[in-house]
């Protein structure tokens, strides 16, 4: 597990991944261990979660995993997450009046994720194209995401569409490729019609 701490401080910088690797050292090496323990870590406003990404008959593990053969299930590590969710306000101001306003309509935004993760050969430790390649078509796909972890069903988030990806170059591990997504959390349309 130590080296897949350095992978995350050469991903993603120093403060996080030395939090990462913090994490790791505590308690990671036991959750590796036991795959069908989906526990959540949070710190500050960045969480790890054991998530699934899938829709039709795809259906893609984001996971720690300990065997090989379990591994062979997975097709990357748990992604770290940040959600951010703001409110639409219509706002009147009072003539002559400071300090004092009205909201008059409010409404919810939905959540918009930042989803941090690496791509790893850990099998021949070579430049994961094919787990590239599956990443730029899960990218392509132009539809809806059902996603399941603790912590999107805690936050009500059953389905993501994929605004943008970052692909990076982990510097020092040729086995290794960053990316980040953006994301945004939706309904679907029968879900919204049935609610209005």
């Amino acid at each position: 597990m130590n080296t897949l701490s350095e992978r995350y401080i050469s991903a993603f910088g120093h403060v996080l991944g030395m939090v990462v690797a913090s994490r790791m050292d505590k308690q990671f090496s036991q959750e590796s261990q036991q795959p069908s323990n989906y526990q959540t870590f949070v710190w500050t406003d960045t969480a790890f979660d054991s998530v699934t990404l899938y829709r039709g008959g795809l259906s893609f593990d984001f996971a720690f995993r300990a065997t090989s053969q379990e591994y062979s299930t997975t097709y990357a590590t748990p992604p770290l997450l940040n959600f951010i969710r703001k409110k639409n306000l219509i706002i009147s101001q009072i003539d002559g009046v400071d300090d004092i306003e009205i909201v008059e309509r409010y409404n919810t935004e939905p959540y918009d994720i930042d989803w941090r993760g690496l791509l790893i050969d850990m099998e021949n430790h070579v430049f994961p194209l094919d787990k590239l390649q599956t990443l730029n078509e899960i990218f392509q796909y132009n539809g809806v995401w059902n996603v399941s972890g603790e912590l999107f069903d805690k936050l009500g988030i059953t389905a993501v569409y994929i605004q943008s990806v970052e692909i990076d170059f982990v510097e020092g591990y040729e086995d290794t490729i960053a990316y980040i997504f953006k994301m945004r959390a939706i309904k679907d349309l029968e879900y919204q019609l049935l609610n209005q």
